[in-house]
């Protein structure tokens, strides 16, 4: 049996097959969009309302100040209306200037001055709360240097309505505040990155390989695994040649996604990704000799290949209850390629898993095999 040319064959027709390629291109496209744009909360669009119970002008002033912050949607209302607004989900915060902010302002008293609500629980979107502390400052800056200016000998009011124009200018820049946030246990919050674009990519491979088997499941007398088994040939090299030109293309699919993920260990991760390609082909060919008809494939293959990557943490984190998930997906090819990603070990166990699925595919071919050749 010539598999060489049998290699040939597939790689001429899984490069000209689009519908073929359509499949990691799309895998690609996906986990790349994943990549750039998980973990980046945008701030753009969220509205917070403001509601001004202030007596003094300082208030309104400050109001004003926030209604022009860039980041996000700053909007003056009832108090009603924005307990209202934020119970159906249109607002995501409410400042409450409180009534004695303009009289706490100019007598130097900063306690209870504004109370903030929010519904988001992310260190992202808390952030708005170093916008509101800014903003209190200017305004505080403001009054300050209003009443030295008054106090001065000769000041004028275009003296003092030049300095509110300066002012305006100045504040449209940046915060003159910054504020650490710290976390109950005394460690800064930093963002947690998931790199969800490389994992989603990982089971859209597998899933890649699973359904580029369909070939297995042709019955027919002019079948290639029908000419095959009936000259001799094994199933396993057989799907071994036809699936190596799909892992060269998830292989180099990867590297664009790998690259735009912006991982800290590149490499460490391809390596990984090899050893888990190479397992997900061992997995497929367990899964294309069970299924045994095209319909049984196409059904059982997304199934599959989804339900595995849940269990490996893949498609999204696992909960705390699902420790005893966590421990037993040992068997399966992604938790390895998981524990890769963040930085675990993996080496040792993705290689033995590879072994241990290349043999549970090994048998089953073979049995699959003498089933064919008494057909």
């Amino acid at each position: 049996m010539n598999y060489l040319a049998l290699l040939k064959g597939r790689t001429r027709a899984l490069l000209t097959d689009f519908s073929s390629l359509a499949v990691i291109i799309i895998a690609m496209a996906v986990s790349i969009y994943i990549s750039v744009y998980s973990g980046v909360e945008n701030t753009e669009g969220i509205m917070i309302e403001i509601v001004n119970n202030d007596t003094g002008m300082c208030g309104e002033r400050l109001a004003e100040i926030l209604s022009k912050e860039k980041d996000y949607i700053f909007e003056v209302t009832t108090h009603d209306e924005a307990i209202n607004n934020l119970a159906f989900d249109k607002a995501q915060g409410i400042i409450e200037i409180k009534p004695d902010f303009s009289d706490k302002i100019k007598a130097g008293e900063y306690e209870s001055i504004i109370k903030i609500t929010m519904t988001a629980d992310s260190y992202k979107m808390k952030t708005f709360q170093e916008i509101v502390l800014n903003d209190v400052v200017k305004v505080w800056a403001e009054e300050l240097i209003k009443n030295r200016i008054s106090e001065v000998e000769g000041a004028s009011q275009a003296d003092l309505d030049e300095f509110m124009e300066n002012t305006k200018n100045t504040w449209s820049e940046e915060g003159m505040l910054s504020i650490d946030a710290i976390m109950a246990k005394g460690e800064e919050p930093e963002k947690e990155e998931t790199f969800y674009g490389i994992r989603w990519y990982a089971a859209l491979a597998m899933f890649y390989l699973c359904i580029s088997g369909t070939w297995m499941c042709s019955y027919s007398s002019t079948g290639l695994l029908r000419r095959v088994t009936g000259k001799g040939g094994k199933i396993s090299l057989l799907f071994a040649f036809q699936s190596l030109p799909g892992i060269v293309v998830t292989l180099l699919g990867f590297i664009p996604v790998l690259i735009s993920s912006g991982h800290p260990n590149p490499l460490k991760v391809f390596v990984s990704f090899m050893i888990y390609i190479c397992s997900s082909a061992a997995v497929a060919l367990v899964i294309c000799c069970a299924s045994g008809k095209f319909s049984n494939l196409v059904l059982i293959s997304p199934v599959a290949t989804m339900a595995v990557s849940l269990f490996a943490g893949l498609l999204c984190e696992l909960p705390d209850w699902a420790t005893v998930w966590d421990i037993t997906s040992v068997v399966v090819p992604g938790h390895w390629f998981y524990n890769a990603i963040f930085d675990q070990r993996f080496f040792l166990g993705s290689v033995l898993v590879f072994a241990g699925w290349l043999a549970i595919g090994l048998f089953i071919s073979w049995l699959f095999s003498k089933k064919k050749r008494k057909e």
